[in-house]
């Protein structure tokens, strides 16, 4: 039987990349997940491996690493996270000693971490983009706020320097805040200032070698950050020609291999959209492109450790994948929003309900951690929202007895 070592901390992605293998006969063994992660009460699960966190500074985790690899003789290691995958691309000379690891080629890892050299490429290559101002100090930040309007999209160069500090796209309603935060953002470089623009998200998914797809899937987000940000709840539809078109056309020139999600906006009112960023490893809404049928963490091992190529070209559209912890939050947000602001990415309730109704009677309806085979991620996470809520609940009647007593 063959061996993956998957790593990361992030419970929807990693879970979704170890029911896939699992399935497809892989042993699976698991590290660097924290100990409430529900992916660990998996059934693909064979082992938990305890590792050293990620240091610049203190390489005991690459000691203990290339170790496990040593002793267990892995078929591949995968990572699924920024941080892992940098942290994998940086060593791999002395990782590869001991088995095969998945990280993209040196160009791509170059660009595609860097999201201003990200829109450079796409831009050279033509792909649309929305109207940028690079900011470096806060005369440039006034000039961009009264050239692109309100609100301003920030970007910083890379969403995080190293393991414990990060910086995330943000959107500024107000000049003043704009100068109030810039500092923090500046501190880390340059910062990219983008026009707002109004629609929904779009992920090409994809699986290429050297810039050409193997596999491609495609989803639309149906709730969403309200200010932008991972999906909530997605549904999968058929790739668009002129998005899968876009998507290559900043994959190809770095001879890409690997797995990837492209993002794009969509304002479906006029059919226009734009590119947002490249996720050069496992992405946030993997379980829905699984589910459908567009297996992409197994067509990765089966295309790294045995040379698959071909694939199964089509999948299920119209199916629909919720985060449930994450898609509770929205809700309650959502409902509170002001939905005259366009700028917000918020629905009516009546829709909420209506699509959720649905889904569930024509049987579309999927959650990300909970499926027939592998029920117990589901369930314990489903016990950890009653207990959180039960506590919650707690504590507001102590406060209302406090206040009447």
């Amino acid at each position: 039987m063959k061996k993956a070592l998957v790593l990361s901390s992030v419970s929807r992605t990693i879970l979704a990349v170890i029911r896939s293998l699992g399935r497809g006969g892989v042993e699976v063994h698991s590290a660097w997940t924290r100990p409430n992660c529900v992916s660990l009460r998996s059934r693909y699960v064979h082992a938990t491996h305890d590792l050293p966190p990620y240091s610049d500074a203190d390489l005991n985790w690459k000691t203990a690493l290339c170790d496990l690899m040593r002793r267990e003789r892995f078929d591949l290691v995968i990572p699924c996270t920024d941080i892992d995958t940098l942290a994998l691309h940086r060593h791999r000379a002395d990782l590869e000693r001991f088995g095969r690891v998945y990280t993209p080629n040196d160009e791509a890892v170059a660009v595609l971490f860097d999201k201003h050299r990200t829109n450079e490429l796409a831009r050279s290559a033509g792909v649309r983009m929305p109207r940028e101002i690079v900011i470096t100090d806060a005369a440039g930040a006034r000039d961009a706020w009264w050239q692109l309007g309100s609100p301003l999209v920030l970007k910083p160069r890379r969403t995080f320097d190293h393991p414990t500090q990060g910086l995330a796209v943000r959107k500024v309603y107000s000049e003043a805040d704009l100068l109030r935060i810039l500092p923090k953002f500046l501190a880390h470089g340059p910062v990219a200032a983008q026009q707002n623009f109004i629609g929904h998200g779009v992920g090409v998914e994809l699986l290429l070698d050297g810039g050409e797809p193997l596999l491609a899937f495609q989803h639309v987000r149906v709730h969403e950050p309200l200010e932008g940000g991972q999906s909530t709840y997605r549904k999968s539809v058929p790739v668009s020609p002129e998005l899968l078109d876009a998507s290559l056309q900043i994959l190809r020139p770095l001879r890409y291999t690997g797995v990837a999600m492209v993002e794009f906006k969509l304002n479906p009112a006029t059919g226009d959209w734009i590119f947002v960023e490249v996720n050069a490893r496992f992405w946030g809404s993997l379980p829905l492109s699984v589910t459908a049928g567009a297996d992409f963490p197994l067509a990765l091992f089966e295309f790294l450790t045995a040379g698959r190529r071909n694939f199964p070209p089509h999948y299920r559209a119209g199916i629909f994948a919720r985060n449930l912890p994450l898609d509770l939050e929205w809700q309650i947000v959502n409902l509170h929003a002001d939905r005259s602001d366009p700028t917000l990415a918020t629905k009516k309730l009546p829709a909420v309900v209506g699509e959720t109704i649905a889904n569930i009677l024509t049987l579309r309806e999927r959650w990300d951690s909970l499926t027939l085979d592998d029920p117990a991620p589901g369930i314990a996470e489903i016990r950890g929202l009653m207990q959180r809520a039960f506590a919650k609940l707690t504590r507001s009647h102590r406060a209302l007895d406090a206040e009447t007593a």
